[in-house]
This record gives structure tokens, sequence and C-alpha cells, in this order.
């Protein structure tokens, strides 16, 4: 039996928490020849660490990196699959497994693998529809992580990111366990805690990095009910970003402020604006550009800024 290791991406959010606690689980039922273990590769969301908390789940390992050794480290890759956002020493493993829900960059294997990419607003929602593929019932429990994961990726289905299979898949959650899915995902939102984040955890607590151009572009993201309060603290934000830009030595940082009720973006810039600036058509300023409909770092800013790059 082979000990596979199963975590997303680096400042992990719900659902990179929750696909690779689900999946483990999924695949001990349908794939027993192995063990696999949930591990996170940062901090736990607030959210994540109420549900787990609630239905008596152990948190998922903290790992840093992965050491060499004679025999390749057995890994599963949830809700990433760029290099730049996965464990420190990666080479180090086999990759085995990925469930991802962005564009495929730069991972690579030696032979080929179990590999599920799908265009749907998250990762819990493809795992969702894997226990129907491989025949595994489906607990509340599950159901309730995984629609909790569903509905803070998709912003409670408002992303542009949502499809018409997550609706579905959602409707069915919602319906297993008793819950209007937009409710649901309105508590789990509210349990995050009020907004006492210092800007400092603003900038960490969801941030990726991403190769483009032959730039390293930082993309993160706060999620907030109300984004005056936040915004006061803008000159901090700033500072917080140009730090954490400059300690990962990345060429330029965005974060956005979004706001879940007025469903838009205070977008801030720091570093090199030119990928940023033409990617997004906004010019850089010290309280931000505010941006609305725009809820998805996937598709509507880092997609773009990609294009902008090439």
């Amino acid at each position: 039996m082979s000990k596979v290791l199963v975590f997303g991406h680096k400042n992990p959010d719900n659902d990179a928490i929750m696909s690779a606690v689900v999946l483990s689980q999924l695949l001990s039922v349908a794939m027993p020849q192995n063990e696999y273990v949930p591990c996170r590769l940062g901090g736990l969301p607030g959210e994540s660490a109420a549900l787990l908390a609630k239905y008596g789940i152990a948190e998922p390992e903290l790992i840093e990196s992965i050491p060499l050794l004679d025999e390749k480290q057995k890994v599963i890759l949830t809700d990433h699959n760029e290099l730049s956002q996965t464990i420190d020493g990666i080479e180090n493993a086999q990759i085995v497994g990925i469930v991802d829900h962005h564009r495929i960059a730069d991972a690579q294997t030696a032979q080929p693998i179990y590999f599920i990419n799908l265009p749907w607003g998250s990762s819990c929602c493809i795992i969702a529809r894997l226990f129907e593929v491989l025949g595994v019932e489906m607990s509340d429990t599950q159901a309730a992580l995984l629609l909790a994961a569903m509905m803070t990726d998709t912003v409670m289905l408002k992303s542009p990111t949502t499809t018409d299979v997550d609706r579905e898949i959602a409707a069915k959650l919602g319906a297993k366990i008793g819950v209007d899915p937009v409710a649901y995902g309105a508590e789990v939102f509210k349990s995050r805690g009020a907004d006492g984040f210092t800007p400092e955890q603003m900038v960490n607590r969801d941030i990726k990095r991403f190769e483009m151009g032959g730039q390293a572009v930082y993309i993160g993201q706060y999620e907030t009910v109300n984004k005056e309060p936040v915004l006061e603290q803008s000159k901090e934000i700033l500072e917080a970003m140009e730090a954490y830009r400059t300690e990962k030595g990345g060429d330029s940082l965005v974060l956005l402020i979004t706001d879940i009720i007025e469903e838009g973006s205070q977008v801030f810039i720091v570093g090199d604006p030119t990928i940023p600036e033409k990617g997004l058509g906004i010019k850089a300023c010290e309280d931000g550009v505010w941006m609305p409909g725009v809820l998805s770092r996937k598709k509507q800013v880092a997609a773009p800024l990609i294009a902008a790059a090439e």
C-alpha cells in the first residue's frame, strides 16, 4: 500500500482545503489499494476550520516541502496544477493525479496519470460528480463540505465562472442536506468572522503566483461583505502588498478587495504595473480602482493578464 498525499495550492482557500479532504475520503473507498492523506500548504481559512470542527473532521496535515528520498513521494494535486503554486520540492514527488478547474500550465509527469480538468466553478463541483462516476454514495457531511466550497469559490453562484453544472450540482447537494444553497453559502461566508484581518492577512490569505510574459505576477483576493472599513486601510494594504512582493521576488502584485454584496472589486497594484494595467485596462493608483462585476480572479483577472503578457 502506497501513501499518497492529497493537497491544494499554497495559501489555500476553502475549495483547496475541502477538495483535498473529500477527495481523500472518496479515493479511500473507490481505490483502497492506497492510503490517501489530506494535506494543506498553509493556514486554514476561517470557514474551513469552522466546518471541519462542526463535523468532527481532523484538520489536514500542514506540510511545507517534499524531501528527496530514495522512493518518490506520491501526490495528488487539487485545485491547481501550476508549479509556482504548489509545494516546495515537488520535483521530489511523483504526481499521480490532478483534479482542477484552472488553466493547464506547466505540470509534467513521466507517465500518464488521472488528470481531470473541467471549466466548472470549483474543484469541489468536479469531486461531487466523481462520486457519481465512481459509484460511491456520498454522506451528508461530505455534501455539506463540498457545497460550502462551491459556494465560496463561485461567490454564492454569482461569479462568471459559475456554470449550469455548478447550479445543478449545488441544487442536488442542497436538497440532500436540506438547505438552500445560496442561503447556506451566506452562512459559510459569515463563519469567516468579522473583518478583523490585518492588511498583511488580507494580502496573504488567498494569493497565487503566475508566470507570464517572463514575469512573476502575484494575484490575491480578499472577500468581504462591506469593503468600506477595509478601504480605510488602503495605505497600509499597499505597504503590505509591496512587502510581500519584495519578499517573494515578484515583479508585480495585484490585490482584489471583493465586495460580495456590491458584486465588484477594488483593485490595487504594486510593482511593475505594465501587465496588470494592460490586461485590466486600468491605471494603478493609491486608492485602487473599483471594477464593478469583477468577482473571479481566474476568469476576470488572471486570464486577461495572461493574454496581455503574450
